[in-house]
């Protein structure tokens, strides 16, 4: 766990307060209690003391609004952000921008184009560290126009740094690297401190190595780590135990695995003595599980993977690509060290963890453009609300007119003719608003069948990349059995994608027809397999329909079966049959048949392969509380039952 670059030298690590000394606040004057609370922020990378600036910023925002001062207000919110962002007990995200669009906000309302730009851009920052990109990019142009016309060169280098990290984030590799070299050139032509070079050398250093210029960034990392070093005299502190981090990772885009290692360890052990508790650094141990796992030591980077996921997990740290990454590579360990329940547990989550990060960015995109939409709505609403406040207050005083000139004579009649109408405008203004729900409703539940299916779509396209990667790399090798393994692992990513793009195609989305999935499915393998002209593959059975949870462990099942028989029952490409059969035993149990016309084998005879596929059918059949049961004669029949996967009304 690191902090973002634009912020390196404020404190990295917990905020804490106690009580603070009310009485001496009181006698502070503004500039004083804000330069107190920033002072804290400063020295709180080598001082172990719990600065107490929430209460200090809490007290500064209090005396900036008695004094109705914009600036003052402003600089309090900005003060509020940075301790919400640094603070264990806080680190919300949310909170970060709230108080920073806050301070903005108070910024403009002054002449300080200075001041706008650097709202804007802490508030641009913030949104990219949120994944709202769009937004992101409009303010860090606005505050990059104000400082090219303030011809202020420090500032435009720093919000071009900010812009690197936002393309950084959003993956446009060519826009991060023109707007860091940007900023670095901008730097060294005008620095008179070297650490002014860290925060666009930081840039750099993770975005070379995305277009393939690793040791450029490692040069980078390098040189941040003497910077910093000399700064401190080379002594233990929050900011040197970031820049090794760093320089870690630039280590491992190069391979140099065992430095790399030394970095992550010394960073880890750094932080443990500047938290209240240990195990709050346990978020800096997923990088020394991660080269643990790269140098094939498996058991040793298991500990430090699960303690780093059990960290953002309990955290409720909203990051779930470092989630998904932890949880792939468990699953990869446990595949090799076992047990292999564990392997596809980690697996199950790992999937789990990449649709909902999948999920997310896809709302992410559809509110950006809903964005622009709402806003114009939003006027357009407002301008409608005050013309009807203005017309129905013009109606009120009409009505009190009449009843003035009128209430001696009509008073009983007026009072009842009201209460009919009031009621009647009541029950008008309820049954609308009714309709207008419904017609909500209708839409949110449209909008939600829609992101279902692209989400399935996505996901199938996501396996179909996956597949033909696995096609490319295993025409690059002449390893046979690292071929035949690729062809099955493209074999199993294939048939998962079958499944979602069956339930893309189907209206319901709850249910996939097995009959058209198994000769799909059957077609596939015979065509990766290239044995289409010897092997036929038969399937007797009605059409059934099966939800998710049954038909993905069914769907897997039967692809290892296929994919045995296509291996081994029909040596020296002999000709052959594949008969796939499955029907309904009862309501709840399943006859599942897969059975060959091949060679057969001798019951005692041990495995061929890896026995992976065996494992996995165990576990599936296991799953499904099934039982299964094998035959050898003219060929191999295994013959299933299976229970359904039952969901209640």
């Amino acid at each position: 766990m690191k902090m973002p670059i634009c912020l390196l030298l404020l404190l990295l690590g917990g905020f804490m307060y106690g009580q603070t000394d009310t009485l001496t606040l009181q006698h502070m004057p503004f500039d004083s209690l804000l330069e107190k609370g920033k002072q804290q922020l400063r020295e709180a990378a080598t001082d172990p003391a719990y600065p107490e600036v929430l209460q200090i910023a809490r007290y500064a925002l209090s005396l900036a609004g008695e004094a109705d001062n914009p600036i003052q207000m402003g600089d309090a919110y900005t003060l509020l952000a940075n301790w919400h962002y640094f603070s264990i007990t806080s680190n919300n995200p949310d909170s970060v921008y709230q108080y920073s669009l806050k301070a903005l906000e108070q910024y403009r309302q002054t002449d300080s184009l200075s001041l706008i730009a650097r709202g804007s851009k802490r508030v641009g920052s913030d949104l990219a560290g949120m994944g709202r990109f769009r937004e992101a990019e409009s303010y860090l142009f606005d505050a990059a126009r104000i400082y090219e016309s303030l011809d202020d060169q420090k500032a435009l280098a720093s919000t071009y740094a900010s812009l690197n990290y936002l393309y950084r984030e959003s993956r446009n590799w060519s826009e991060a690297v023109r707007y860091g070299e940007r900023s670095l050139a901008i730097i060294e032509a005008i620095h008179q401190d070297e650490r002014e070079l860290i925060q666009p050398l930081l840039g750099l250093i993770f975005t070379y190595p995305e277009v393939g210029k690793a040791e450029m960034g490692l040069e980078k990392a390098e040189q941040v780590v003497q910077i910093v070093g000399s700064e401190y005299d080379w002594a233990d502190n929050v900011h040197m135990a970031n820049v090794r981090s760093w320089r870690g990772e630039a280590h491992v885009t190069v391979g140099n695995y065992e430095k790399a290692l030394a970095d992550f360890i010394y960073s880890w052990e750094v932080i443990q003595t500047m938290v209240p508790e240990p195990s709050d650094a346990d978020g800096w141990r997923g990088n020394i599980g991660n080269v643990l796992r790269l140098q094939g030591k498996y058991a040793e980077a298991i500990p430090h993977i699960k303690a780093n996921l059990r960290h953002h997990l309990e955290k409720n740290i909203d990051d779930w690509k470092l989630i998904e990454d932890n949880q792939f590579w468990l699953a990869e360990c446990y595949r090799e060290t076992g047990p292999a329940d564990s392997a596809y547990y980690y697996l199950a989550q790992a999937q789990q963890s990449q649709e909902k990060r999948l999920t997310e960015e896809l709302a992410a995109v559809q509110n950006e453009l809903r964005i622009k939409y709402d806003s114009d709505q939003k006027e357009a609403t407002l301008s409608s609300q005050q013309a009807t406040i203005l017309q129905q207050r013009r109606s009120q005083l009409l009505v009190l007119g009449i009843v003035a000139l009128l209430v001696a004579l009509l008073a009983v009649i007026l009072y009842n003719a009201r209460r009919n109408r009031q009621k009647n405008r009541r029950l008008e203004v309820l049954n609308k608003e009714l309709t207008h729900t419904n017609h909500q409703l209708d839409q949110r539940n449209a909008q939600n069948e829609v992101l279902v299916k692209e989400i399935h779509h996505r996901v199938k396209n996501n396996l179909e990349i996956i597949s033909s990667l696995l096609e490319l790399q295993s025409r690059q090798t002449q390893d046979e059995t690292a071929q035949l393994a690729m062809l099955e692992s493209q074999a199993r990513v294939k048939s998962m994608g079958l499944l979602h793009q069956k339930l893309f195609q189907n209206q319901e989305q709850v249910s996939i027809e097995m009959r058209d999935y198994f000769q799909k499915l059957s077609n596939n393998l015979l065509q990766t397999f290239n044995v289409r002209e010897q092997v036929d593959v038969q399937i007797d059975m009605d059409p059934i329909e099966l939800d998710m949870d049954t038909a993905i462990p069914i769907g897997l099942m039967v692809n290892e079966l296929i994919t045995n028989s296509l291996k081994y029952a029909f040596p020296d490409r002999r000709n052959g049959r594949i008969e796939l059969r499955l029907q309904p035993e009862d309501s709840e149990y399943l006859e599942l048949t897969v059975a060959d016309n091949g060679v057969g084998k001798e019951p005692v005879t041990a495995p061929k392969g890896t026995g992976f596929g065996s494992q996995l059918i165990q576990l599936l059949t296991q799953q499904l509380q099934g039982v299964m049961q094998e035959s050898h004669g003219v060929g191999t029949s295994v013959t299933f039952r299976l229970k359904r996967v039952l969901h209640p009304a």
